[in-house]
């Protein structure tokens, strides 16, 4: 302390002026570090979830594209005609036999070409008599169209006439394949089939593989997800009924992943056929991955976009697997993951129902959750998940976009040390101007010091002069343009407030938004005297059918309008409209003594204003009206998407007064009359008739 006082003021002032530089600079730094911060990860995770979005978006349209094929085939001339004609062909053949040359070439077929390639996919060892068809017909027809098929496995579809099929059955291919084929190749399905609902036999398939002329209730496939969804239409009722089954190893495919849609074949009002539309993954697997454009999608280096199934495995490619698949092996095994697993992924050179995802992001997406977490995914690596669920029929994927939490935090990291190194070198250049410079410095830093106060105080029109070029002058204009920015983002932030509080104000009565501001969150409150207005519109469902739904719903649109601005005229407040309905009171939000007074007034200017509609609309509209004074309860219904309601007798004897009279009416009960009886024109008393209770006197006003 000697020390220090033993300096000079200039000294003083070089040290003070270093201290004030150096804590101001370190301060702007931290502000801008930790808003430019904020700022990158919500662009990250904006930028992230509408990839996932607009994924989520396109695999909806491709499915519901789907589903609009299958039913406008099934619905077609042709598969009517084909399933009537392939039917009659195949069941010709339920007594037929086949040579014994012949069952020993459909056995050499299974067992020298479809089941060595089986024992490529799968890890058991098949059974040659698991898969040999069984019934005549299903014998005759694969030994004619698979055995004696020329055509390679995964091509037989290519065959339009089996010479050596003498039966009916040949004669109908003939006539129907093309037009089949003609749909598999615009459609690019992988195989288009006929099963009969009564039996479950696939009476005619376009690729030909080794399901066909099986049964889907007893044959070789009948576990598969193809099969069990086929069982679900057996019985449908609906020509517009349609079933998408999940993607799955489909053996008839050698191991592809397929997916299915199917929707049943009607004759009139008869059920004659299902309609099967074998897909497979690729087309999904181009739109997920964006054909290999990771990049140009926004994606990075190690972002990516796929599916999960209920079982928790993918559904489509990995991006890893796909730019190197040895590397992405490796790390599979590196973190211990299940050699098995592995080993198909290798054998097969694809992830796709094989993978296991079992991560919160894909639990919470299978769930039908939506959102943005930061969770570890399928390879143990930290990532941002952006997730959701897309759902058709009883179909359920979830939709993941993903990318590798370093790399998204990468730029943070950059703007971090930039930071860091810009506001370390303006401490160097402060120290340095502070010693050549101290008695000039001293009146800017000053004017910074204010400003920072002043907005740190909560100012945010704060501007401080740059006089110089300098260092300071440039700290000067970073500090005059964040104290813009802080005032531009808290005038949205205010007038997103300002626009809340209109919108809840044209919902809510300002009674219960002061109780929700305070904490009451269904503002729950007893009222002892008010009045009640309930208003039916009467002539709407007889003017929608002559005008139209459209014109009915804007001319109500009008009436209601109307209703509002009068309302507001005579202090009446709005609770609610249901269709032609109309709740209102007065007296709630702010005291009124004349409150039954002005609610008459109000009834009649409605009165007149659904005159107007008359010849204003050409709509031959009347309306009801009954008004109650009294004690009720008012109180906010729901949570997220709220109403303000009313109840009490008073309430409900308004709305039993409300009586269409065949013109537009007023009716009052007694306390209403007792108060209003000098000022209006009144009519009566009739007696109202209540379930459960004593009938009450109303009288008519004057309209």
């Amino acid at each position: 302390m000697l020390g220090f006082n033993r300096l000079s003021i200039q000294s003083k002032m070089i040290l003070l002026l270093l201290l004030v530089a150096l804590s101001a600079l370190g301060a702007m730094a931290w502000v801008g570090y930790t808003s430019g911060k904020a700022s990158i990860e919500k662009s990250i995770k904006n930028q992230l979830k509408g990839i996932q979005v607009a994924k989520t978006s396109a695999l909806r349209i491709r499915l519901e594209s789907l589903r609009d094929q299958v039913v406008s085939i099934s619905d077609s001339r042709i598969a009517i005609e084909g399933m009537k004609a392939f039917t009659r062909a195949y069941n010709e053949l339920k007594s037929i036999q086949i040579s014994q040359s012949e069952s020993e070439k459909i056995k050499e077929f299974y067992t020298g070409t479809f089941l060595p390639k089986m024992r490529q996919i799968i890890d058991t060892q098949p059974l040659v008599e698991q898969y040999l068809p069984m019934s005549p017909e299903s014998r005759y027809l694969q030994y004619h169209y698979l055995v004696e098929n020329p055509n390679e496995y995964e091509s037989k579809g290519q065959l339009l006439l089996a010479q050596s099929d003498t039966s009916n059955y040949r004669l109908v291919h003939e006539q129907m394949h093309p037009s089949f084929a003609r749909a598999v190749k615009i459609f690019g399905f992988d195989d288009i089939m006929l099963v009969d609902p009564e039996t479950m036999n696939i009476v005619y398939s376009y690729a030909k593989t080794t399901e066909f002329a099986t049964s889907l209730e007893n044959g070789p496939y009948s576990n598969t997800k193809l099969a069990r969804k086929a069982r679900e239409l057996q019985f449908a009722q609906d020509r517009d009924v349609y079933k998408i089954s999940d993607f799955e190893a489909y053996r008839p495919s050698l191991g592809r992943q397929m997916a299915f849609a199917m929707s049943p074949i009607f004759d009139g009002s008869d059920m004659i056929g299902i309609l099967v539309l074998q897909f497979p993954a690729d087309s999904f697997n181009a739109l997920m991955t964006g054909g290999g454009n990771w990049r140009e999608e926004g994606l990075g280096e190690s972002g990516e976009c796929y599916l999960v199934g209920p079982d928790m495995t993918m559904r489509s490619r990995s991006r890893f697997m796909m730019e190197d698949p040895k590397k992405f092996l490796g790390e599979l095994r590196s973190i211990n993951f299940q050699e098995s697993i592995v080993s198909q992924i290798e054998r097969h050179g694809s992830v796709l129902g094989v993978l296991p995802v079992d991560t919160k992001p894909a639990r919470a997406a299978l769930a039908g959750e939506t959102g943005i977490m930061e969770e570890l995914d399928y390879r143990r690596t930290k990532v941002i998940s952006a997730y959701g669920p897309i759902e058709l029929n009883s179909l359920r994927w979830g939709v993941l976009a993903e990318i590798d939490a370093h790399e998204a935090y990468g730029p943070i990291r950059e703007f971090g040390q930039k930071v860091v190194m810009t506001a370390t070198a303006m401490a160097l250049l402060s120290s340095l101007l502070a010693l050549l410079f101290s008695h000039w410095l001293i009146k800017p830093l000053k004017q910074l010091i204010e400003g920072a106060r002043r907005l740190g105080a909560g100012e945010t029109d704060v501007q401080v002069p740059v006089a110089t070029k300098d260092e300071f002058g440039e700290l000067g204009t970073v500090f005059n343009n964040m104290s813009r920015s802080i005032k531009s983002q808290t005038e949205k932030l205010e007038h997103q407030i300002r626009e809340n509080e209109e919108l809840l104000g044209s919902i809510l009565p300002a009674s219960a938004i002061a109780q929700r501001r305070d904490g009451d969150e269904h503002a729950s409150q007893q009222f002892a005297d008010v009045s009640v207005i309930f208003a039916e519109l009467v002539g709407l469902e007889e003017f929608s059918r002559e005008a139209g739904e459209t014109r009915a719903l804007s001319v109500l649109g009008e009436l209601i309008v109307s209703l509002d601005e009068a309302a507001e005229k005579f202090g009446i407040e709005k609770v609610k409209t249901i269709g032609g309905a109309y709740l209102a009171v007065c007296g709630l939000s702010v005291s009124r003594p004349d409150h039954a007074r002005r609610m008459a007034q109000f009834a009649q200017e409605a009165v007149r204003i659904v005159a107007l509609s008359h010849r204003e609309f050409k709509a031959a509209l009347h309306v009801a009206i009954g008004i109650n004074s009294g004690p009720i309860v008012g109180g906010v219904v729901g949570r997220r998407k709220f109403l303000y309601d009313l109840w009490g007798d008073t309430v409900t004897i308004a709305k039993k007064l409300a009586v269409d009279k065949g013109t537009s009416s007023i009716r009052v009960t007694q306390s209403v009359r007792d108060r209003i009886g000098e000022q209006f024109q009144l009519e009566g008393p009739t007696q109202v008739e209540f379930e459960g209770r004593s009938p009450i006197e109303a009288w008519q006003v004057s309209v």
